[in-house]
């Protein structure tokens, strides 16, 4: 049973995770939109997109090495600072611009500079995150803190694609200061709410044990693979609603957003919910979630109208729920008390890649067959659950909260 003082902590970070996954949702939502009201091209927008994915690769591992040295509140707080202050700087360009104040050459240069920042500086929010659950979690309830994790990434994505909905076209300057002031809000929560979290001094674990790749590689891979195939669905969901089962534009956009918003739902669900009351291993949750993803995307192949694609991705959203904290949670018990934070960025790296990789697969896939993207993310899925199989069997080190007993 977590303490109250560790319980608002991990409210602190849920609040913290949603508040930037909102932030980083609703602009790519609206930048492409918004980019040609700007004066730039499709091309300037995606390279601000795509550069900002590059920067996060590269960043993330510094921060997890630094979390180590400085802590992680300070990294949670200059992380949150950069969240809060990009949106500002955004609603201010996109205003002078639109009120003719600004050249369009101008406004790119400035908001390149402001995204990179952004990006810059928020890239040690995930591992210092990751590590401060780490650092106040037993091994026994490791996943379900993972999971709180991963269900406010979900929380944020959805959140931020409301607020692109409802007032990102008509009111962007509107909708950026309410992405800061989340933030804000977020920043305020750590500070009072998350103390640096006590940790087992570095000097008593043996280094060389603590960051073993030997021992964690297979994880690094899960993700890469995972977030692989989840990023292939989401690409071409719209598109086989209508090259295969016939909708219109319009209506392949919103139904394949709702099916979307249903699987990260379901997501949510799992892990904000039901991982806290199922005692299962991690290595069970992250098995048992990948054969499952990959019998899901199997469905999704064959779903001969939408509601069958419907349902098979609601169990993906489940199975997801499952495997990705479970995953989470088996590297950090296979690393050591201080070096959680250096193989949270690491894994960044894997997530990164999946994110860039996995888009562009899967729609040179679907040039070819409107089912081949789903098979070849089922193939991803099967892949993980081999490494899960086969990864190594864990040896154990001190926690925080046993070492502070």
């Amino acid at each position: 049973m977590p303490s109250p003082r560790h319980g608002l902590a991990q409210l602190a970070l849920f609040l913290a995770l949603m508040a930037n996954a909102a932030g980083q949702s609703f602009l790519v939502v609206v930048l492409p939109p918004l980019g040609r009201r700007l004066g730039f091209t499709d091309i300037q927008t995606g390279a601000i997109l795509s550069a900002s994915a590059l920067l996060l690769m590269i960043a993330a591992p510094s921060w997890g090495y630094l979390t180590e040295r400085i802590g992680r509140r300070p990294v949670l707080i200059i992380a949150l600072a950069g969240a809060m202050l990009a949106p500002l700087a955004f609603g201010f360009i996109v205003g002078r611009r639109l009120d003719g104040t600004m050249s369009a050459a101008l406004a790119l240069c400035l908001f390149v500079a402001a995204r990179s920042a952004q990006t810059l500086l928020s890239a040690g929010l995930l591992p210092a995150s990751q590590g401060y659950v780490a650092d106040i979690t037993a091994p026994e309830a490791r996943a379900g803190g993972m999971g709180i994790l991963g269900a406010a990434y979900g929380l944020g994505a959805i959140i931020g694609s409301a607020l692109a909905w409802r007032i990102g076209g008509s009111d962007a300057m509107l909708a950026f200061l309410l992405a800061s002031g989340l933030a804000g809000l977020a920043l305020a929560s750590v500070a009072l709410l998350a103390p640096e979290p006590l940790r087992i001094n570095p000097e008593a674990v043996c280094p060389a044990a603590d960051l073993n790749l030997s021992r964690i590689w297979p994880f690094f891979a899960i993700t890469l693979v995972s977030i692989s195939a989840y990023s292939i669905v989401q690409q071409v969901v719209a598109l086989r609603l209508q090259d295969a089962f016939g909708f219109t534009s319009d209506d392949s956009i919103a139904k394949a957003g709702l099916a979307l918003m249903a699987t990260a739902l379901a997501m949510i669900v799992v892990q904000g919910a039901v991982l806290r009351v199922l005692a299962l291993r991690p290595e069970t949750l992250l098995g048992a979630g990948a054969l499952l993803a990959a019998m899901a995307l199997l469905f999704a192949a064959f779903a001969r109208d939408y509601a069958e694609l419907f349902g098979a991705l609601v169990l993906l959203g489940v199975a997801l729920g499952l495997m990705l904290p479970g995953n989470l949670a088996s590297l950090s018990l296979r690393t050591g008390p201080s070096a959680q934070g250096k193989a949270a960025g690491l894994n960044v790296v894997g997530q990164g890649l999946g994110l860039a990789i996995g888009p562009l697969t899967g729609a040179a896939l679907h040039q070819i067959s409107p089912q081949l993207p789903f098979l070849a993310a089922a193939i991803l899925l099967m892949i993980a659950f081999a490494l899960a199989i086969g990864a190594p069997r864990m040896r154990g080190f001190p926690v925080a909260s046993e070492a502070a007993r």
